[in-house]
């Protein structure tokens, strides 16, 4: 969002963030607190340097500026909690303590907040934790899904199986391990009102191939004043890792797959959201008879992790199952989709950028 600190603020832009930090004020006072704190007044500071700030005398929380437009929404809502925990820990624990003592964490456990979030305010980087272990796992799989990118499709397509066995292998031998295990969250894709039946999709495969739990949080876009959900992603820091990688390599398939398909076809080719629902449909088909296959010949069993089920629910308290994809109708587009999506193999590395996304098919 580094453009965005070239934006002037008009006033009217200011009252409406300080709608929307009441709005995401009410709901985590609901989901974790029972309501217990009183509303304060929200001001827009102007310092970079603190980027927010509780006052129990004027009963105060601020929120800088310029956070607000030099960072994601998730993270000035992690500082919002991060003041919130100053506030109940001054007005319902009625604790005369240092600013980050006792009391205060007693708040933050109460508010979910991460410990990165408690950190220096300043310091709002992602912490990425590195072992041997992790490298190893990282490595082997990045190995695997570049060999998925081969033109030999039975090359490609058993590189692909060999990849979800690794994974799955590594995962079923750190839930042996016990309770060493850690667990947070990352944001994927962008804050919006309505996702579509493709996202749902991709959403649907990182869930249920991936090692993750997903889940569409409240969110906000402070340039276009737009309020909506954004996908919330739960795991291990390595399947995070993997989860992010996945998701990007997707959807930098998706327009140019439609281009080849729209060449080909013409205007019998369906529409976009048809196509691109289609393809995704097929990949999450195509992993799934893969995890079967696993399943049959290996005896490798995926039943889940309750350690991150119960990590979820703890983050989550006050989630709901949403109202359902907005789906798209069953043309020979979204048909066409599934065939494409069936010869989908992700591949080159699980870290950094890509400069060859979506040229998969020639």
């Amino acid at each position: 969002m580094t453009d965005s600190l070239h934006f002037v603020v008009p006033p009217s832009l200011h009252v409406a963030w300080v709608h929307s930090l009441r709005f995401h004020f009410n709901y985590f006072n609901y989901a974790y607190l029972d309501s217990k704190l009183k509303a304060p007044v929200f001001v827009i500071g102007s310092s970079a340097g603190k980027l927010g700030e509780w006052n129990p005398n004027a009963r105060t929380i601020t929120i800088s500026e310029y956070h607000i437009l030099s960072h994601p929404w998730n993270q000035v809502c992690d500082t919002l909690r991060h003041e919130m925990a100053h506030q109940y820990a001054s007005e319902v624990l009625k604790a005369d303590s240092p600013p980050h003592g006792e009391a205060w964490t007693r708040a933050c456990d109460k508010l979910r907040i991460e410990p990165e979030a408690r950190a220096a305010l300043g310091s709002l980087g992602r912490i990425e934790e590195s072992s041997s272990e992790r490298d190893k796992m990282l490595q082997r799989v990045k190995e695997l899904l570049a060999l998925a990118g081969s033109p030999n499709e039975h090359e490609a397509t058993n590189a692909m199986r060999m990849a979800q066995k690794y994974l799955l292998k590594y995962n079923l031998d750190l839930r042996e391990l016990g309770p060493a295990r850690r667990y947070g969250t990352r944001f994927l894709g962008k804050c919006q009102g309505r996702f579509q039946e493709y996202e749902h999709t991709l959403a649907t495969i990182l869930q249920e191939h991936f090692f993750v739990l997903v889940v569409y949080a409240w969110s906000y876009d402070p340039i276009k004043n737009q309020r909506g959900r954004i996908l919330n992603v739960s795991g291990t820091p390595e399947n995070l890792e993997i989860a992010d990688y996945v998701y990007h390599y997707l959807l930098g398939l998706l327009d140019p797959l439609w281009k080849a398909h729209r060449k080909k076809h013409g205007t019998a080719s369906g529409t976009r959201l048809q196509y691109w629902a289609g393809l995704l449909h097929g990949l999450e088909r195509k992993l799934a008879e893969q995890s079967k296959q696993l399943s049959k010949e290996q005896g490798l069993i995926w039943i889940g992790d309750q350690q991150l089920k119960d990590y979820y629910a703890y983050m989550h308290p006050a989630t709901k199952r949403g109202s359902g994809p907005s789906g798209v109708s069953r043309g020979e587009g979204f048909h066409a989709g599934v065939r494409d999506g069936r010869t989908i193999n992700i591949r080159k590395g699980v870290t950094g950028e890509s400069t060859t996304r979506g040229r998969l098919l020639e």
